[in-house]
């Protein structure tokens, strides 16, 4: 029988792990959307036909899913984690009703930063048409070479609001629903 501690570690992460597999294919026609040039693609059904066509089901399940799996998993071990941690100190008990606000966007900040390069890294990768493709690997070293290590951290600031914004009201909103039902 593991620990809370340990359990709650494993949980969150299988759950990052799981997710990977149900995320990779939108982020993917998520990401072919927002980069297309001259409306490429109508909608984003006409988008991940493209990709099946050009590149199969593969394409559309796999181009950068081990990045995704690499982002996935440390971060929501990281989000639950932290959030669970913070949760249990005299700081979060005399913040009473407004802990959850603030510890869930503590807890959504730092889920981010130290995978953040790697949704970089994904991103590149997921940006790509046709069968072959650079490995994460790859792209992550020519990102690199070209541009150096703030690259990888372009975009962190946005990134850091959206993700206080909505992690506080995940987390309030969960815990103002839990006390009314509980």
């Amino acid at each position: 029988v593991a620990t809370p501690f340990v359990a709650l570690l494993l949980a969150a992460s299988f759950s990052g792990f799981v997710t990977a597999f149900l995320v990779a294919p939108v982020e993917r026609v998520k990401v072919m959307m927002q980069a297309q040039k001259n409306s490429l693609y109508a909608n984003e059904l006409e988008c991940a036909q493209a990709v099946i066509e050009t590149e199969g089901w593969t394409g559309l399940f796999s181009r950068g899913l081990g990045p995704t799996l690499a982002r996935e998993v440390p971060s929501y071990a990281i989000y639950f984690v932290v959030y669970g941690i913070l949760m249990q100190t005299s700081q979060a008990e005399s913040l009473g009703s407004v802990a959850p606000l603030v510890c869930g966007a503590i807890s959504g900040c730092a889920c981010w930063i130290p995978v953040y390069p790697i949704d970089v890294v994904k991103t590149l990768v997921q940006n790509t048409e046709g069968g072959n493709s650079d490995s994460a690997i790859d792209v992550a070293v020519q990102l690199y070479k070209d541009d150096g290590i703030g690259a990888f951290y372009n975009g962190l600031t946005p990134k850091m609001l959206r993700a206080s914004v909505n992690h506080a009201v995940t987390f309030y909103v969960y815990a103002l629903v839990m006390d009314a039902l509980v």
